[in-house]
């Protein structure tokens, strides 16, 4: 077994989902044996990355102790095609949904995430637009530019573990009040910290959820906002440039404890 890292639990899920989406973009469709923090962490990669639990390539390791009835709902729930939402099956019994959901948007540590360049910017309404290209302009290389609206849908699969129904409602309000600007992007010097959209909402002000600008912040989010606002196909085409791939698989294995009779055909050492 890879020695395992201490990878905080609310970056677990964000460390399987990278893991998931680059392995499916190498090709490589066997599944490997991965330790999860909960059965939720399986069902918010199936519904972030809208792809069945059977075609993740993912075999979960439960924690000892792990609640029989959310193991039951969460592997139905991301087993659905495509995905379902438990806030969509029907009232909890337990509590341990709501517990997972504040962990996952709780403080912790920042994760030192392997390098990506190819990434997403959203540019929320009501947002000085043009002023956000300019600055996201200045670091990267705008891959491709669109105006859309989105759906309580898009919204849902970008935040699944977003929690409470007047914040989920106003959420959605917000995001589906105008057209939003995409902006596929691949920066010029990769920077693994978030930096550049802190420091961007912090030039513009607004507020937690008026807050203008969207930028996922780990690879593994990057990929699936990439897939899911701009189709696989465009991931797929410009990914493959990528000289990174390898580093974040190896980041991934080591993180999550995958064997190493497991490893992948990306040039990681077996």
């Amino acid at each position: 077994m890879s020695e395992i890292m201490e990878l905080p639990p609310k970056d677990v899920p964000k460390a399987l989902l990278g893991l998931a989406l680059q392995r499916r973009l190498a090709g490589q469709a066997a599944a490997v044996e991965v330790r999860v923090s909960s059965p939720w962490d399986v069902w918010w990669v199936a519904y972030r990355a809208a792809l069945p639990f059977g075609e993740l390539g993912l075999e979960p390791l439960l924690p000892y102790g792990a609640c029989r009835r959310c193991t039951a709902d969460a592997l139905e729930c991301a087993a659905a095609d495509p995905p379902r939402h438990p806030d969509d099956v029907g009232e909890r019994l337990c509590g341990c949904l709501r517990m997972w959901a504040v962990r996952i948007r709780s403080s912790a540590k920042p994760v030192v995430w392997p390098c990506w360049s190819l990434t997403i910017a959203l540019i929320k309404p009501g947002a000085p637009a043009e002023a956000i290209c300019d600055r996201l302009a200045a670091g990267h290389d705008i891959l491709n530019a669109q105006t859309r609206m989105l759906t309580p849908a898009d919204a849902r699969r970008m935040y699944p573990d977003a929690y409470g129904e007047d914040y989920i409602a106003a959420v959605d309000a917000y995001l589906t009040s105008a057209p939003v600007h995409v902006l596929l992007l691949r920066s010029r010097a990769p920077d693994t910290s978030g930096g550049i959209k802190m420091r961007i909402r912090a030039e513009f002000g607004g507020d937690r959820l008026h807050n203008f600008l969207h930028m996922p912040d780990n690879p593994g989010e990057a990929l699936a906002d990439i897939a899911h606002l701009a189709g696989w196909a465009f991931l797929q085409e410009h990914e493959r440039f990528d000289d990174d791939a390898a580093a974040r698989l190896a980041f991934y294995r080591t993180a999550l404890g995958v064997r190493d009779s497991d490893a992948d055909s990306f040039g990681v050492a077996r």
